[in-house]
C-alpha cells in the first residue's frame, strides 16, 4: 500500500516533540510521539523497507521517553497490583477494572509496560492474557 509522503509530518512531529518535552506537557509528547512512529512506519513502507533503522530508532526513543510520563507509570503500577492478584486476566477485563482511565490510556501503558519487560502479554483469542514478567525492567 502507497501512503503519501510524510516528510513534513515527521519534521513537524520532531518539532512538537522538542516544544513540548521542553515544556514538559506530557500529553502533547504522548500523541506527538505516536503520530512520529505511524508517520515513520507509513514513510517505511512507502520506501520498501529502506527506512527500517529511522523506525526502529523512533520507536526506541518513544518507548524510552515513555519510562517518564506519569500517566504510564500510575496506570503500569495499579496494573502491576491488579495482575499480581489476578495472574491471567485479559486485557479487556483491565478496562473495568482500570475504568479511572480512558481504554486508550490503559492500552498504552499495557503495550509499554510489555514492552519495557514489566509484563507479559499472551494473545488469547481476541484479548491477552497478563502476567507478571519473573524480573522487571522498570
Amino acid at each position: 500500500m502507497q501512503f503519501p509522503d510524510r516528510s513534513d509530518s515527521i519534521a513537524l512531529n520532531r518539532e512538537v516533540i522538542l516544544r513540548s518535552r521542553t515544556r514538559g506537557d506530557f500529553a502533547v509528547t504522548r500523541g506527538a510521539y505516536a503520530s512520529l512512529v505511524e508517520s515513520w512506519k507509513q514513510q517505511n513502507a512507502n520506501s520498501g523497507g529502506a527506512l527500517q533503522y529511522e523506525l526502529d530508532a523512533a520507536k526506541r526513543e518513544y518507548s524510552d521517553w515513555v519510562r517518564s510520563d506519569p500517566l504510564y507509570r500510575q496506570i503500569r503500577d495499579a496494573a502491576i497490583a491488579l495482575i499480581r492478584d489476578k495472574p491471567g486476566v485479559l486485557q479487556t477485563e483491565m478496562y473495568g477494572l482500570l475504568s479511572a482511565f480512558p481504554k486508550a490510556d490503559v492500552q498504552y501503558a499495557l503495550y509499554f509496560a510489555a514492552d519495557h519487560g514489566v509484563i507479559v502479554r499472551m494473545k488469547k483469542g481476541r484479548s491477552y492474557a497478563l502476567s507478571l514478567a519473573s524480573a522487571p525492567n522498570s
